[in-house]
């Protein structure tokens, strides 16, 4: 006789592995509108995210975390342990004055910069 519940318990657990484990892939928590580019780069797994947002509810984001442009370089001097890499993500309705001055402050401690683009669907 086949016992059928220990497959259904390796089914059910395979089901929430790949849940969880698809959901966990790099994705910033606030909303971004990405520019659209003719080419897309792999993400880098252990960069930093920082996000320029429009809006009310907008402003600048060190991975999720709300901040300001004077407060960045205290934190990314304490980020600089775990990597030296930052992918900036831009809505396409920010000036590119903002997206320059964050660019420069990151580029100034010393961090490579990486701009996340969507890419062309034909």
């Amino acid at each position: 006789m086949l016992y059928t519940a220990p497959l259904m318990d390796v089914i059910l657990l395979l089901i929430i592995f790949f849940l969880f484990g698809t959901s966990l892939v790099l994705k910033s928590g606030v909303g971004v509108t990405l520019p659209s580019s003719g080419s897309v780069l792999p993400p880098a797994e252990d960069a930093h995210i920082v996000a320029l947002i429009p809006g009310l509810n907008g402003g600048l984001y060190f991975n999720d975390q709300r901040t300001t442009l004077e407060a960045l370089p205290a934190i990314l001097g304490k980020a600089r342990e775990r990597s030296d890499q930052v992918i900036l993500l831009s809505d396409e309705t920010i000036d590119y004055g903002s997206v320059m001055e964050v660019s420069s402050v990151i580029l100034e401690h010393g961090f490579s910069l990486s701009q996340a683009t969507q890419q062309n669907t034909p």
